[in-house]
Parts: structure tokens; sequence; C-alpha cells
């Protein structure tokens, strides 16, 4: 059984399709927004919040006297109340066979910290400010049989703004459940429990979003449904990242109280977009002098890295937004864990990873993936069902979303991740994806080959043997500073389909059997190399079979 070193440090000692498509449009919004951070009122990020009825729970923040870095939660129970059930985050992608969904609340003391140093290079240092009580939810997802467990438990750091997200469940929920993992979804920032303002409007029919089992309510679990969550407390961002570390402390030290007759011999921490960002903090800041996670998956992070105080909207207000989220800060190279990161073509662009941009080391591994976007038709798909199209986007408003392989691939890097954390190989080296030299204004530019799909980075069928260019690129020249300023719309980070015509498609392949047998062989390749996994790849070859009527 492994045992990562740092733990064993620790332990010396011991519905209907409107309603479907009402939450789903809730989904985009959410992921959206929360690329660009938002706050809520009553317990913004950097300061203790006082609860109300949560009786000791969320009490105002304090000076910390003595400082525990292996704190764990001081209770977890089942919710005890029903109320109006479970408020789903979205994409509510559905549950695989044999998986059952509860959910517990979550009480302790976290500590926040205060920056010493956060240097570009990663090597932050920090030390104990403050300490507060919280109260917050967690959603167990996990194999109903005991016998179909992995040992491994992923852990979700739920995205917030306009309504709480779990991308990373949508994304990677078919490679959790064919896998066997146990999956937990932690509502770790202010804004998810105690609500407040946000940065994008939510259009969508309330009575439809009921409908779905969601809500288009902003105002936090607690006001949404008060009888079950009105004792949820939640002291401020700069508190998050213990908060998200008590969880995945207790995931792996007190696997009874969340995971009941499971096992775990592994905790991975995951979180894509703006909680990307908190988790490139936290692996630079809060894991090296406090350990609870065996591995992480950084999932379409911005350049940037959020604040110690998790102000990271404050930070983009006070200065000028392309410098406030393209400031390049890269992950620490002295960690004891694997992380592996994923970009997507936008990520690059659009949030200014490419500023960030570092070598692969021996606990590093980078992903940058051609033909994807931040957001794309998965995220819709993986709630609504249905084909590889980009027309779902008009559900958004939006014209051809990106249809590429962003689900596929970063289930692929979440496997590798996960044999990697457990003493196996890291995931394959990949090149990254080719910049223009000597583009306009200092801009990022993606180098594009004649068909306008990307050179470089991790390659795959879809642009290899494709019928489309696939881009991350943002509609209409939307900027960084739409995103940061909320000017820009929900198409903003969903990228483009451009399919090709027929006779485009005649003149690269000849017919419909010479485009098959060249997907085929990209594909093979792909999977060959590591990155796609056979399952995903079975699908992908159906889909090119069905393509067979692009052809005359």
């Amino acid at each position: 059984m492994h045992a990562p070193t740092h733990r064993a440090r620790r332990h010396a000692a011991g519905s209907t399709r409107s309603a479907a498509t009402a939450a789903a449009c809730l989904a985009a919004v959410a992921i959206l927004a929360g690329a660009c951070s938002s706050s809520g009122d009553e317990a913004s990020p950097g300061t203790a919040a006082t609860a109300t009825g949560a009786g000791d729970v969320g009490s105002s923040g304090s000076t910390i006297t003595t400082w525990d870095p292996d704190r764990l939660p001081s209770e977890i129970v089942a919710t005890p109340v029903e109320g109006n059930g479970i408020v789903l985050p979205q994409p509510a992608a559905p549950l695989p066979a044999g998986y059952e969904q509860q959910e517990y609340l979550v009480d302790g003391t976290a500590t926040s910290f205060a920056a010493v140093e956060t240097p570009d290079d990663g090597f932050w240092t920090v030390e104990p400010s403050g300490e507060a009580d919280y109260r917050t939810r967690v959603i167990v997802r996990r194999p109903g049989d005991p016998a179909d467990f992995s040992g491994t438990v992923v852990v979700e750091w739920f995205n917030v703004s306009a309504i709480e997200a779990d991308p990373d469940w949508g994304y990677n929920s078919e490679e959790i459940g064919r896998e066997g993992h146990a999956y937990i979804g932690v509502s770790t920032q202010a804004q998810g429990v105690e609500g407040g303002a946000t940065i994008l409007e939510v259009n969508v029919d309330p009575e439809a979003a009921a409908d779905a089992g969601t809500s288009t309510d902003t105002s936090g679990l607690k006001n949404i449904d008060p009888e079950r969550y009105g004792t949820l407390a939640h002291p401020g961002d700069a508190y998050a990242f213990d908060i998200f570390t008590q969880v995945g402390r207790a995931a792996a030290e007190t696997p009874e109280l969340l995971l009941g007759d499971l096992d775990p011999t592994q905790v991975i921490g995951v979180g894509e977009s703006q909680s990307a960002m908190f988790l490139t903090t936290l692996v630079n800041a809060v894991h090296p002098v406090s350990p609870a996670f065996d591995g992480f998956l950084i999932h379409s992070r911005a350049a940037s890295a959020a604040p110690m105080d998790g102000d990271f909207l404050g930070a983009t207000e006070t200065q000028d937004p392309a410098a406030a989220l393209s400031q390049g800060v890269r992950i620490r190279t002295d960690l004891d864990v694997p992380v592996a990161m994923y970009e997507a073509e936008t990520d690059l662009t659009l949030l200014g990873y490419a500023n960030a941009r570092q070598p692969d080391t021996e606990r590093i591994r980078t992903w940058e993936v051609a033909g994807t976007a931040h957001a794309d038709a998965q995220t819709l798909r993986s709630m609504l069902g249905g084909p590889r199209d980009p027309s779902i986007g008009s559900l958004l408003g939006c014209e051809s979303i990106n249809t590429g392989p962003h689900k596929e691939t970063v289930q692929a890097l979440l496997h590798h991740l996960v044999a990697w954390a457990a003493g196996g190989d890291a995931p394959p080296e990949a090149p990254r994806l080719e910049l223009v030299d000597d583009a306009a204004d200092g801009s990022i530019v993606i180098a594009r080959g004649d068909d306008g799909n990307a050179l470089g980075g991790v390659r795959n069928p879809l642009v290899d043997a494709p019928t489309a260019t696939l881009t991350g690129e943002p509609p209409d020249g939307a900027s960084i500073a739409d995103l940061a300023g909320g000017s820009g719309d929900l198409c903003i980070l969903f990228g483009s389909t451009i399919p090709f015509d027929q006779a485009a498609l005649v003149e690269r392949y000849g017919d419909a059997d010479g485009y098959v047998s060249q997907f085929t062989d990209a594909t093979e390749t792909a999977v060959a190399g590591g990155f796609l996994l056979r399952p995903d790849a079975d699908v992908l070859l159906a889909e090119a079979e069905a393509n067979r009527t692009l052809f005359p």
C-alpha cells in the first residue's frame, strides 16, 4: 500500500428537458463567473464574518495564539434536517452506476495565513495570522459496494460566483465511476455558503430551475434553504485554504465519518478555473506547512494565484485587469507530492497562463491541449446528454461553441495522476502549444495550421483528423478586461467550432473511408501516447463512424 512521505510524518503518532436546460444554463453561468471570482457581502474574503443562527460556529476571527498544522474538523455529521433536499452544484452530472450520494455538515476552527513572501517562482512563505470557527457542507459520491472502491478519494474545491459549481465532477465523473474512486465536493468559499453580490446575473426561469433540482437564488446555501442550511457559517475566503485542507485530512485520517466503510489509501485535491487559482496558492503556500493531500489536479488556471486573504476580485479591481489576471505565478518545484496541470487554449491566451509556464519536473506535469476551450459543449452535455454538437451553445445565446476533447483528455490526466500519486509513473510529457512569436501588442496568440487548428500541445484525433476548426479563442475579440470587468457574455470562455464544408472534407480525405482511416490512426497514436484512455477512444471512434454522413 502506498504511504506518501508527508502522510507518514503526520501519522507518526497514529427531470424535464426544459428543467435540464435551465440547470445547464445555470451551470455555465457558475463556471464562467467563477473564472473571475466573487465574494459575498456577508463574508467578504480576508475578513471575519459573524454568523447568524449558527450557535457558536462562525464567530469573528481572532488573533492566533497557537496553531495545529494537523488540525481536523471538530465534528462531521450527516445533514440533520431535510428541508428541500440537497442543493446540488452544477453541472449535476448523473451518478455512475452503483454509486450513492450523501451530504454532511463539517464544523471546525480554521486558520488564515498572512503572506511573508510571494515570489513568482511559487516559493511562498506564510505565517498563521488568525483563526475562526466555520460550518460548511460537503457532498460525498461513492461506490455503494466497498469492494468496488479503488482506494482513491478525489476532493473538489467547488467553484463559486453566481451559483456553486462542480466542473471537475462534470468533466471527470465517468473516469471516477469506472475506476471506483470516491468523490467529495466541498463548499469551500464564502460565496457558496453566505451568498452576496455576484459578477454575472442569472437569467433563468426560477420554476424550471427548481424542477431541475437547483436554484437561481444567489444568496448562498444558508439563505436558499434556511431549514436545511441555516446553521452554516463561513468566516471568509482567507480561511478557505485551511477549510479545504481539513476536509482532505479528514478523508484520510477519519474516513469513517465521511466515507463509511471505505478505506482510502490516497486523497487527491482538484479544482477548475477560479478554484484552480486558489489551489495554486494552497499548493505553494499552505501545503508545505500543513500537508493533507497526496496529489493535485490544477485544472484550467490563469497565470495568477489567489492572494492569501482570498480577495482575488479585489486584486483585479485595484489594478489593470490584464496585469491582475496575467501575473505569472509558477508552481514551486520542491513539493513532496505530484501536481498535474491541465490548460486549455483559452487559459493560455485570454487568461494569460502562458505567462506562468514552467518546465516539467519529477513532481510537475503540464498538458496544454490543442482544440480545447475553458468551457465547452461538455459543460452542457454532462447534464443534457446528446451528441458532440456545437449548436448546444444556443441554449446560452452562443453560436457554435467548442466541441473539443476537453473531457477525454482531462480524464486521461486524472487517470495518470492517480497512479503517479500512488508511486507509479508520471503522466507522459507533452509538447507545449506553439505561440506566435511576433504577435501584435505583445498579446498571446496560438500558432495555427492551414486548417485553423492549433499547432503543438497534446495531440488528439479531433485536431489531427478534424472535421472542423476547434479553438478556445473568445468570440468577437473579447478580452481579459471584459472578463475581469464582468462585461463579457456567457460565450467568452466557450471557444468555437467551425465545421469544414463537404468540399474541404473531400479535398482532405478523399472519401469517408479515408477520413475514418486517418481518424483511427490519430486515435490509436493518442492512446499509445497516454493522452486518451481506451473507453474514451472507443467513443470517439464511434463518433467518427457516424461522421460518414458528412461525405457524399
